[in-house]
This record gives C-alpha cells, sequence and structure tokens, in this order.
C-alpha cells in the first residue's frame, strides 16, 4: 500500500506519480490523500474547468519497451512431409540404399517443446517475441524397418521383429517472432521463425529373443542436417497455447536414394502448450 498527498489550488495543472486503486480518497481542499495499490498511474488535479469543485484525472503510465520472461511447455505430434523427384534418365546408374516406406505412425510420433521466452511489448498490443528452447522429436513408423546410423538409410527389416523403434531428434532453438495481444493481455498470437540447431539424435529399439527383451540405443548422424528453419504460429489464451510448426528446410542432410526416387522429408508439428506462448 503507498500513500501520496500533494495539490496546489493556485496552479492549473499538478502531476504525481501513484498508485492506482478502487479505494476511497479523502479531499481536504488542498490537500487529498490516496490509498492506492502498486499500479503506477498520474493523478491531475485540473481547477481550469470548475472553481468550486476540482477535478482529479487519472491516466495510466506505463514505460515501453517492456521485456517479461515466460518459460512455457508443450506437447504435440511429430509429423514429415515427403517430396519426391524422380531419377530420370541415370535412373539404371542409381543405386538405392532406402527400401522402407516412411509413413509415420502418427498416434505414437511425439513432439515436446521447452520454451524460455522473452517477450518485448512495444506497445500495449504489439511486441516481439524470442528466447531459446529446446525441441524433442519421436518418430514412429508403421514398417519394420532399421535406419542406418551413419547414412541414415531406411531399410525394411524382415528378420528383426522390433516391439518398438522410435527414432529421435533434438535440437536447441532460437524463435522470432511478432507478438499481439488484447489490452489485458489474456489472448496473445504470434507469427515467425525459428532457428534450430541439431544436438543429437539416436534409435531407441526393443526387440523380443528367446526368453528375453532387448532394448538398444543406437546414437548417430543418421543424415539429419544440422540447421533448421521452420516458421510458426503460437496462440495462447490466460496461459494455455496452441502451436504449429513447419520446416523451411529439410530434415535429412542429403538426398535419401529411394527406390521411389530421390526424397527429401519435411518435418511439421502441432500441439498445445501450458504457461503461455
Amino acid at each position: 500500500m503507498s500513500f501520496f498527498s500533494m495539490a496546489q489550488a493556485d496552479t492549473v495543472q499538478n502531476h504525481i506519480d501513484t498508485t492506482k486503486a478502487k479505494t476511497k480518497e479523502i479531499d481536504f481542499g488542498n490537500v487529498k490523500v490516496i490509498v492506492k495499490d502498486k499500479k503506477k498511474h498520474t493523478v491531475t488535479k485540473d481547477s481550469t474547468h470548475n472553481s468550486e469543485s476540482d477535478e482529479w484525472l487519472y491516466t495510466d503510465k506505463k514505460t515501453y519497451p517492456k521485456v517479461n520472461f515466460e518459460p512455457t511447455f508443450g506437447i504435440g505430434i511429430s509429423g514429415i512431409t515427403e517430396e519426391f523427384t524422380n531419377y530420370g534418365q541415370n535412373s539404371t546408374s542409381v543405386v538405392p540404399t532406402s527400401t522402407a516406406s516412411l509413413t509415420l505412425d502418427l498416434a505414437q510420433s511425439r513432439n515436446y517443446v521447452i520454451n524460455g521466452n522473452f517477450l518485448i511489448d512495444f506497445t500495449k498490443n504489439i511486441g516481439l517475441l524470442t528466447g531459446f528452447g529446446f525441441e524433442f522429436n519421436r518418430f514412429v513408423f508403421e514398417e519394420n524397418m532399421q535406419i542406418t546410423p551413419k547414412g541414415g538409410y531406411f531399410v525394411t527389416d524382415t528378420t528383426t521383429a522390433f516391439s518398438s523403434y522410435k527414432f529421435k531428434t533434438n535440437y536447441v532453438q532460437i524463435p522470432l517472432m511478432l507478438k499481439f495481444q488484447t489490452n489485458d493481455e489474456s489472448f496473445k498470437v504470434a507469427v515467425g521463425g525459428a532457428f534450430s540447431y541439431n544436438i543429437g539424435s539416436k534409435v531407441k529399439a526393443a526387440f523380443a529373443v528367446p526368453d528375453a527383451e532387448v532394448e538398444t540405443i543406437v546414437k548417430g548422424n543418421f543424415n539429419v542436417a544440422p540447421v533448421k528453419l521452420s516458421l510458426g504460429l503460437r496462440i495462447a489464451y490466460k496461459g494455455i497455447g496452441l502451436y504449429a510448426n513447419y520446416a523451411l528446410t529439410p530434415m535429412n542432410d542429403k538426398e535419401i536414394m529411394h527406390t521411389d526416387g530421390r526424397i527429401n522429408i519435411t518435418p511439421f508439428s502441432v500441439g498445445i502448450t501450458l504457461g503461455g506462448l
């Protein structure tokens, strides 16, 4: 709580920085006592309009730009799109290295994000979103296959029946998005892009052998490009939000030489966030 008092009757306007609250104000003529909360505003005594009853004018006082930190967590679905190119006249000299279908089991493919957002407000309604974060993707394919750790070849496996086969890619990312919000900041929208750097890829597999269940973790490059550029959209209402991301660059570093042709795969993700944008 804070108390501010001051007024001069013989001046046109006196500005006093105080706090805005829905509490009583006691006017002793030239002196007004105000009990307020901690939301800053300006009190102005204006004696130009009414000499008998002075008017006290209140105006919110906020300084911009304003910076806030907002940690959020998101969970959603990881997916990919495929871009095919025919081998053309050189098809006879090309030896495909990938044979398996790249169709995902979307019910098991997951995307997890941890965001440390810096929200920079230029005005009450417009600002920027930047910061840092981590993205973890889990891809589960419908076909029984193996992915080679060095070349990233997708090979159909007819000898080992995997009970679980998860291909995981991990990134650190820096977003840069234009942010819009309502006056009370309950509803927010951010649109822009993100720069992501791959910090590791691996396969976690499980399969059965006589009298045992074997789990393995294989780490490698898996032909994953080190850098990913993507577009993103985030929407939040009172701490609960939605997000969607689509990469502008392929996930694979080199073209996948598939039996169906040259393939580039592009990742995308959609999900919900807790904590804000």
